[in-house]
């Protein structure tokens, strides 16, 4: 099943690994992200259900809502390095539009970038001068990143990878953002004119799930985000907020999934 990750809201995040590395499941989430690998690794990345394996330094950018995982070959993974940037829409669009390369309006696709070591060390070195700790730092930081990348002269073009008529990842995101209202797969299925049973299958092969356990996923998810930040709500306001259709539903679902109580997880988290 493929991991739905949380939106970490405006601020730009920077990770930084260097262990060795293996995602047999694949991710989505709202931000935008930005991969780096340092090393000639060899290593494999699913973009929507497509796989591509190389063995460079390179730059993968996958939009929101993007399936996707990457991971390295056991044999590479003592020398994996890479750094990630994490960063929403609202993000990009505070930029002025010349500080952004043309190609970042790519949709429900990605892009890889070959890059020769000399161009990672300077990518590297940037990271690394910058530092990057406050929030400016981050963004001015991204913003000489992709500015430094798409002005390389390139090994070889860049690549699209995943498909721009990959209609799931709309899907995923519009689930996403109305999940808190009735909607189902019956719906859903209706707001992109398709068929439900072609819904259901595409779905399930390239997340792993049913329409339906993600939708409660989402719901859940933001079930507990209310519980520890609006105490003045009661677990049946959670519920309806939260799109949960009743609470008899809502009681057995979120202690299968919790292993607790709504009242028993805010305590403890308190």
């Amino acid at each position: 099943m493929s991991k739905f990750l949380e939106d970490t809201g405006n601020e730009i995040t920077i990770g930084y690994w260097k262990d060795p590395s293996t995602m047999p499941h694949s991710h989505t989430h709202p931000q935008y992200e930005v991969y780096f690998c340092t090393k000639n690794v060899t290593q494999k990345s699913v973009i929507n259900g497509v796989e591509y394996v190389c063995k460079y330094p390179c730059v993968i950018i996958s939009t929101p809502y993007t399936i996707h995982s990457m991971s390295c070959d056991e044999t590479d993974g003592e020398d994996f390095e890479r750094f990630v940037f994490y960063f929403d829409e609202k993000t990009l669009k505070s930029f002025d539009p010349h500080l952004i390369p043309d190609m970042m309006s790519i949709r429900n696709s990605g892009l890889l970038f070959r890059l020769s070591d000399e161009q990672a060390e300077q990518l590297k070195s940037l990271i690394l001068t910058v530092n990057g700790e406050t929030t400016s730092e981050k963004e001015l930081l991204l913003a000489l990143f992709l500015n430094k990348l798409y002005n390389f002269e390139p090994v070889e073009p860049p690549v699209r990878i995943g498909t721009s008529s990959f209609y799931i990842q709309d899907v995923l995101q519009y689930i996403a953002e109305h999940f808190c209202e009735q909607i189902d797969s019956a719906s859903v299925s209706q707001r992109f004119a398709i068929s439900r049973s072609k819904l259901d299958r595409d779905f399930k092969r390239f997340t792993g799930s049913t329409v339906h356990s993600f939708l409660d996923n989402c719901r859940l998810n933001h079930a507990k985000s209310l519980i520890l930040t609006r105490k003045e709500l009661s677990i049946g306001e959670i519920a309806a907020m939260s799109g949960f259709s009743s609470d008899t539903y809502f009681f057995p679902y979120f202690k299968k999934h919790t292993g607790c109580t709504p009242n028993e997880y805010k305590n403890k988290h308190h």
